[in-house]
């Protein structure tokens, strides 16, 4: 009787850390713009900016583990000062809900694209990093000519070698992924964020209370962490399926990426779509890894500022 007692006090000390680990993460990073409702969900949506700017309106989608607040404390809050731009947390992450295929990088893409409507932003520039890019992507394949231009930042474009983390995949599997997502990840991911959060910037250094300014925390929810190993889960399969269209493509594209990019490679990402969209620009930052938008930002900034149609 007292191994059953001692099980429960520890499952009972289980549930109330990760209890608490939630409700840390969204009292030190609470919503901090308006919710738009699209189709049955809400979206977490910071609207910032002079709306009478005379250039184009941006629309920046994070990348995948972080929420809005990662673009915007690196792009969204210089770009404002002088013209509008939107952060989205993409749906199902950060504050935002999705539907069952919210995965989906199209659908992803029409719920950025009809927050647009709701706030009338007109031909916005679409900036997307990483796994946003992705999304970034999707978006121009569909809606191009609603759009003044594209700048993507250490985008995934295309098919790559390999798996994916084995949380990611456990995440997937019924009953174990909501034990993990429920009483693990809460936990562990805390104490591994920081590992994950080197890995992400080298050889750069992040900058200083990333962790706290980016609301990183968020992500070791058990509905977010969810959403977030669906996206990468799914992602190599949903680009599969669109990367054979890019050469359609005939808006301003600006592909950027860091030459020591250890998480999405140069060569199979970057320089291989900027060899199949007429036009594109390449941009390779040297000694610079994947949180580009972070380490390079002036360069960045430039770039999207020098974007026209």
């Amino acid at each position: 009787m007292s191994g059953y007692i001692v099980a429960g006090s520890l499952f009972i000390a289980v549930l109330g850390l990760a209890g608490c680990a939630s409700w840390s993460a969204e009292r030190n990073a609470p919503p901090i713009g308006a919710f738009i409702d699209v189709d049955g969900e809400r979206l977490h949506v910071v609207d910032a900016g002079p709306r009478d700017s005379a250039k184009p309106p941006i629309i920046i989608i994070h990348g995948a583990s972080v929420n809005l607040r990662d673009v915007k404390i690196s792009l969204g809050d210089r770009l404002a000062e002088g013209r509008r731009v939107i952060m989205i947390d993409r749906p199902g992450r950060g504050y935002s809900t999705r539907p069952d295929d919210g995965w989906r990088l199209a659908v992803q893409a029409q719920y950025i694209k009809a927050v647009a409507d709701a706030l009338d932003v007109e031909k916005p520039i679409i900036v997307g990093q990483s796994l946003g890019g992705a999304v970034a992507l999707s978006y121009a394949l569909k809606y191009q000519d609603e759009m003044s231009g594209l700048v993507l930042l250490a985008a995934v474009s295309h098919e790559w070698p390999g798996g994916i983390a084995w949380y990611n995949s456990a995440s997937q599997i019924p009953v174990l992924g909501h034990m993990l997502r429920r009483f693990v990840i809460p936990i562990y991911g805390a104490l591994a964020a920081e590992n994950g959060i080197e890995d992400s910037f080298h050889p750069d250094e992040a900058p200083e209370n990333y962790y706290e300014r980016s609301g990183l925390a968020l992500l070791f929810r058990a509905k977010d962490f969810k959403s977030n190993a669906a996206d990468i889960a799914h992602l190599k399969a949903e680009i599969i399926a669109q990367q054979d269209h890019y050469g359609s493509l005939r808006l301003p594209v600006a592909i950027v990426t860091g030459t020591e990019d250890t998480t999405v490679s140069p060569d199979l990402h970057s320089k291989a779509l900027a060899a199949e969209v007429e036009g594109a620009s390449l941009t390779l930052l040297p000694d610079t890894g994947h949180a580009l938008h972070h380490s390079q930002t002036e360069a960045i900034l430039a770039i999207i500022n020098g974007i026209s149609r």
